[in-house]
């Protein structure tokens, strides 16, 4: 446990529960200039296949299709701080995903279950443009095997 002043704690905290939220948000509305963003430039992402480096990043997700639709629910958010730049958490996801040409027009699409739930590990450093995930791992605990592909 960290040394910090209370207060410095939970403004630690809260910038990494927004981190997580901001990841969802992006992903979701296909914001994938500011998903770059949210990592450092060594950060490794891994949510079925391993990605190091922002630019494996930036690669990965300019090539995802526009034919899934997904929503990112994330429960649970820990957050523990190491010291003033490094921490360290968790988050529970529901990931809801659909794929398929109707995720590219506007109205709902057919969903029976969420696609799959699970957990992300995740690492995060202070930097120079503020907190930033220095890695994030998917662990998948339950899924849909139709739908779920290394691209979530």
């Amino acid at each position: 446990m960290s040394e910090l002043a209370p207060i410095k704690l939970l403004l630690i905290e809260r910038a990494c529960e927004q981190l997580s939220i901001e990841y969802a948000r992006s992903i979701d509305f296909r914001d994938y200039d500011n998903f770059i963003e949210l990592f450092t430039d060594e950060a490794v992402l891994d949510v079925g296949k391993r990605l190091e480096g922002k630019e494996a990043i930036r690669t990965s997700i300019n090539q995802r299709s526009r034919e899934v639709r997904t929503r990112h629910v994330l429960t649970n958010i820990f957050v523990e701080v190491l010291d003033s730049t490094h921490a360290r958490g968790i988050s529970y996801l529901t990931l809801y995903r659909h794929v398929g040409v109707e995720s590219t027009r506007r109205g709902a699409v057919p969903t029976i279950l969420p696609t799959a739930v699970g957990h992300y590990e995740d690492k995060f450093l202070h930097t120079s443009a503020g907190w930033r995930f220095a890695s994030r791992i998917l662990h998948v605990a339950f899924r849909d095997p139709p739908t779920l592909e290394p691209d979530s």
